[in-house]
């Protein structure tokens, strides 16, 4: 997947930036100038390539687990008592049953 086109457009106070690969797909970028004053047609693509290279270091969740690794390590602990005695081997049986036409 590569960009193939790149397109600025004045917004409310802003712009947006408009990112399309070489399949049609697309993704895009609002930045206002009040967030950032001297915000301009100029170097808004720069600025919405440094935000999506934010967004993308970003962790995936905000789980409480991520903060916690004790909470983590709690449900680890749950886990593994609920699923006790996982070494036993599993006990298989069989039945015969007379086929009713042979008997066998």
């Amino acid at each position: 997947m590569a960009i193939t086109d790149t397109t600025v457009h004045p917004r409310d106070g802003g712009f947006v930036v408009i990112f399309v690969d070489d399949t049609g797909n697309s993704i895009s970028v609002t930045l206002y100038k009040a967030a950032s004053p001297d915000l301009t047609s100029d170097n808004a693509v720069a600025r919405a390539k440094a935000l999506l290279a934010v967004a993308l270091e970003a962790p995936k969740t905000d789980s409480p687990r991520q903060k916690n690794p004790a909470l983590l390590e709690e449900e680890l602990e749950e886990g593994l008592e609920d699923t006790f005695p996982a070494s036993d081997p599993v006990s298989v049986t069989g039945t015969s049953v007379a086929h009713p036409k042979t008997g066998h």
